[in-house]
């Protein structure tokens, strides 16, 4: 694990560039905690859960009680949000970033967002004088943390380096995939793949226990062969209690973005039904209450 003394020290005194980041869930704080040890000067607005911001303030971040306030301090505001909907929010309210971030900002949005409103939102800056680029990004917090994500930037060319520079504080790779919401479309495809996948191990866990198949015993054989895959790998060693934090998106989160991927694909006449079965598992089980249990729970649904 990081030692945050140390991190705290660089963030404050070395500072090269003065960064606002909105979003300090699992994902976002992790981000943090990379952004920190390569020196940033981090800025910060806290969730409603405060166990991420209390964690980067401890480490050397400053927090602001609005984004309107935390827009003032910093050139650069990465977003790490659940949804298009809360981007929505804190680029376009009366409080947001479009209204009080200084003109030349840039604004890097690394949430799982919808692609059309992606590049609404990109051309409403524009006309703000502000850059908006798309960064989703792959892996987990704890790879967020070490410095290990992969982001897939949608930018023009002469945005890209200077997002570049920042993702490359946390991530290990930076593709640039294309212009403003080309990021996001990738990212809905990879994780509508994901999500389809984990659906699929989810029923096969619950097939094979019906059968008093042995989950060992299926993993070994499926090793083995090219059915193999990490969700299923992950899906059975939560099972059998060798891993109970894998894959630690919520059932919720899951359902949304194969939601906006099925979308996505039915707004350009693409035909998925196999997703949209997947979708619609995830999303009666979220509908029934089980939204807020991780991905692998769904074995049990």
């Amino acid at each position: 694990m990081t030692d945050e003394k140390s991190v705290a020290g660089a963030g404050r005194n070395t500072a090269k560039q003065r960064i606002g980041l909105i979003g300090v869930g699992r994902m976002g704080s992790g981000m943090g905690i990379s952004l920190l040890r390569r020196q940033f000067e981090l800025h910060i607005k806290a969730n409603i859960h405060r166990h991420g911001a209390d964690r980067l303030a401890a480490a050397g971040a400053y927090e602001h009680p609005s984004v309107a306030e935390l827009s003032q301090h910093v050139t650069t505001v990465v977003l790490s949000l659940p949804s298009s909907r809360e981007v929505e929010a804190v680029c376009l309210g009366p409080d947001g970033l479009f209204l009080h971030m200084p003109c030349g900002g840039l604004i890097i949005d690394c949430t799982t967002s919808y692609p059309a409103s992606t590049v609404a939102l990109a051309e409403r800056a524009q006309k703000r004088g502000l850059g908006f680029v798309d960064a989703p990004v792959t892996r987990s917090p704890e790879q967020a943390e070490l410095g290990l994500l992969n982001a897939i930037v949608g930018s023009n060319e002469a945005l890209f380096p200077a997002a570049e520079r920042i993702l490359a504080a946390f991530c290990e790779t930076v593709l640039h995939v294309g212009d403003v919401g080309q990021g996001h479309t990738l990212k809905l495809v990879y994780n509508s793949m994901t999500m389809g996948t984990a659906a699929v191990a989810a029923e096969v866990c619950q097939f094979a226990d019906a059968l008093n198949i042995d989950l060992v015993t299926l993993r070994s054989l499926v090793s083995r062969g090219s059915t193999n895959s990490g969700i299923f790998q992950a899906f059975v060693a939560f099972l059998l209690g060798e891993k109970p934090d894998v894959l630690a998106v919520s059932i919720a989160n899951s359902a949304k973005d194969i939601e906006c991927a099925v979308r996505l694909a039915d707004k350009n006449a693409v035909s998925v039904p196999v997703l949209a079965a997947a979708a619609h598992k995830l999303s009666v089980s979220a509908a029934a209450g089980k939204g807020e249990l991780t991905l692998p729970h769904l074995s049990y649904l």
